[in-house]
């Protein structure tokens, strides 16, 4: 665990202080133990500092219709959104922007423990992994020609990834392998992974 915290750290001191947003209420995220993180239960008021946001959703949305334009805003001016999904009820928030931005929302409920890397080209290049875990109850995101499937959960969708305009975004059905109780060399290298795609 110490390892990921000092890694952590260091690359965001490389990028600079302030720069990301985690917003979630769940206390079972182990990045919340990252201090150059800003972590917050619902959307600033201002959005310029941050280069990143990562949204980690909820059962009840913490944004407001205007919240939701903002943060599409945020991404199509060219910032970084990281959504993340469990099987319900943890997508509200994510599932109020995909239906604005795609007119699609995450469905199903997976147990499956493993996901499998996409062969084809992609922007996380995954299948340089081990293991990529897939997350303890995972949903999955329908295709869309706008978005790269990442990692498949049996063979549906698990993690996805694109350019909307000038910004970019995951999509991803299983964020509890975040939790601290699931931390381990392979989340820590797919968390790797999705920050190097921002960067």
């Amino acid at each position: 665990m110490w390892k990921l915290l000092v890694f952590l750290c260091m690359h965001f001191m490389l990028i600079g202080q302030n720069n990301i947003l985690i917003l979630s209420k769940n206390s079972n995220l182990c990045l919340k133990s990252i201090g150059v993180i800003d972590l917050a239960g619902h959307l600033p008021k201002q959005l310029s500092p941050y280069k990143t946001i990562f949204i980690f959703s909820n059962s009840k949305s913490v944004l407001s219709k205007k919240d939701v334009s903002r943060v599409i805003d945020f991404l199509t001016d060219g910032g970084n959104l990281y959504l993340g999904s469990e099987s319900w009820p943890f997508q509200a928030e994510s599932n109020q922007i995909t239906r604005k931005l795609f007119q699609k929302e995450c469905y199903g409920d997976f147990e499956i423990k493993s996901a499998e890397p996409a062969s084809e080209k992609s922007n996380l290049h995954l299948i340089e992994l081990k293991e990529i875990p897939a997350g303890e109850t995972t949903v999955a995101f329908p295709l869309d020609y706008r978005l790269l499937v990442e990692a498949w959960v049996g063979n549906q969708p698990l993690i996805l990834s694109g350019s909307i305009e000038q910004g970019r975004i995951i999509i991803d059905g299983g964020y509890s392998r975040f939790y601290c109780v699931n931390w381990n060399s392979n989340t820590l290298h797919l968390f790797q992974k999705i920050i190097a795609f921002f960067t």
